[in-house]
């Protein structure tokens, strides 16, 4: 364990590379604050690896859902036979895949059904769909990035939550210390007149 020693006019404090002061005569609260400083440091380590692990564990699963799609389901062309709308979420937001009608050829026949499709898509486009055993649509497609967004989409809401709990603590027990740093003052000054008044 390495030290750095910190000289003061009277006195001599002894500090740790954590930042804990070793200094057996340190007020209380400051062995706690620097105590809590190293907690809220190695949380946010083990909160890092949590969202590392979590993620990870999404990228497989979603790449398991795409494979299990691709063995499934067929591609196909489809063509759309109507402008697709830019229309709006119920919060008011452009919803970027309406949903219009396709046509696709299976086998023999000819089907037609609704499918998403980029907002403004005009009629007439052409769109490579899955679809199922009976040729009816499988829903989006899987893709790579959809893969990847999905890891990092759980990275970050992990990190984000976490990084929230973790300010919430350090803002509280932060109050509670400066209070009982405030409160020592106070008893010392208290102290320190009841002396001289003697």
């Amino acid at each position: 364990m390495r030290w750095i020693v910190l000289g003061r006019s009277k006195a001599t404090v002894v500090y740790s590379v954590s930042g804990r002061p070793s200094n057996p005569f340190a007020r209380p609260v400051d062995r706690f604050a620097a105590t809590l400083k190293s907690v809220i440091v190695t949380l946010a380590g083990v909160a890092i690896v949590l969202a590392a692990v979590i993620g990870t564990w999404e990228y497989h699963q979603e790449s398991a859902r795409a494979a299990q799609q691709r063995a499934t389901t067929t591609l196909v062309e489809a063509v759309t036979s109507a402008d697709a709308p830019i229309t709006l979420s119920p919060r008011g937001s452009v919803r970027t895949t309406p949903v219009v009608k396709a046509t696709w050829a299976w086998g023999s026949e000819s089907r037609t059904d609704s499918i998403e499709v980029p907002s403004g898509t005009p009629a007439g486009t052409s769109k490579t769909i899955a679809v199922g055993d009976d040729g009816s649509w499988a829903g989006p497609r899987i893709t790579t990035s959809d893969v990847v967004s999905a890891a990092v989409a759980a990275v970050l809401i992990t990190l984000g939550a976490s990084a929230l709990l973790l300010g919430a603590v350090w803002a509280m027990f932060s109050r509670a210390v400066e209070r009982r740093r405030q409160q020592y003052w106070d008893e010392s000054i208290r102290r320190l007149f009841a002396t001289y008044s003697r």
